[in-house]
C-alpha cells in the first residue's frame, strides 16, 4: 500500500497539471475579452452612440454646421498662405442626416482667400500701436447643404482668424 500513496500522491499530480491550468486561464480571458466586444459592439453599433455622422434639426443647422467645420479647418491652415483668389475647394462633402427623416444628406464646403484686411486711418508717427488687431487674412467660407427632395440652404460668411 505505501507504494501506490507514493505514487499517486498530490505533489505527483500537481506537476502534470501545470500546462492545464495555462490553457484554461488563457481561455478564460479570451472569453472575457469576446463578452466585453461584444457588451462595446452592442453599445457602439446597436444603440448608434459612436456615429461620425452628425444629426441636425434642419437643411439650415446642417450648413451652419459646415460654416463651423470651415473655420476648424482654417485655424488649422495658419501656416499656409494663400494668394487672394485662392480657394480650398477639395474638401471631401461632410455627410449628415436629419431628425424625421432617413437617409444620409451631403454638404459641400469652399474656403476662398479673399485678402488681407487692413486698419483704417494712417500711423501717427510716434505713438506705439496697442496691439494688431485690424491685421489678418480675410476668408470666404460658402456651405451648401442638400437635403431631401432637392432641397439645399446654402451660407456664406466671412471669416478673419
Amino acid at each position: 500500500m505505501e507504494g501506490n500513496r507514493a505514487g499517486h500522491s498530490i505533489k505527483k499530480l500537481s506537476m502534470n497539471n501545470k500546462g492545464v491550468s495555462l490553457v484554461s486561464a488563457i481561455m478564460i480571458a479570451l472569453f472575457a475579452l469576446l463578452a466585453l466586444a461584444g457588451l462595446y459592439f452592442a453599445l457602439t453599433k446597436l444603440l448608434g452612440s459612436s456615429q461620425t455622422i452628425k444629426t441636425y434639426a434642419s437643411i439650415r443647422d446642417a450648413a451652419a454646421g459646415g460654416a463651423n467645420y470651415a473655420v476648424m479647418v482654417i485655424n488649422s491652415l495658419d501656416s499656409r498662405r494663400f494668394k487672394p483668389g485662392d480657394c480650398l475647394d477639395n474638401l471631401p462633402p461632410l455627410k449628415f442626416r436629419l431628425s424625421e427623416t432617413s437617409g444620409v444628406f451631403e454638404n459641400k464646403i469652399e474656403i476662398c482667400f479673399v485678402g488681407y484686411q487692413t486698419p483704417p486711418g494712417f500711423p501717427v508717427p510716434g505713438v506705439a500701436p496697442s496691439k494688431d488687431s485690424g491685421k489678418g487674412d480675410i476668408y470666404l467660407i460658402i456651405s451648401v447643404a442638400e437635403g431631401p427632395q432637392g432641397t439645399r440652404s446654402r451660407i456664406e460668411a466671412v471669416y478673419t482668424p
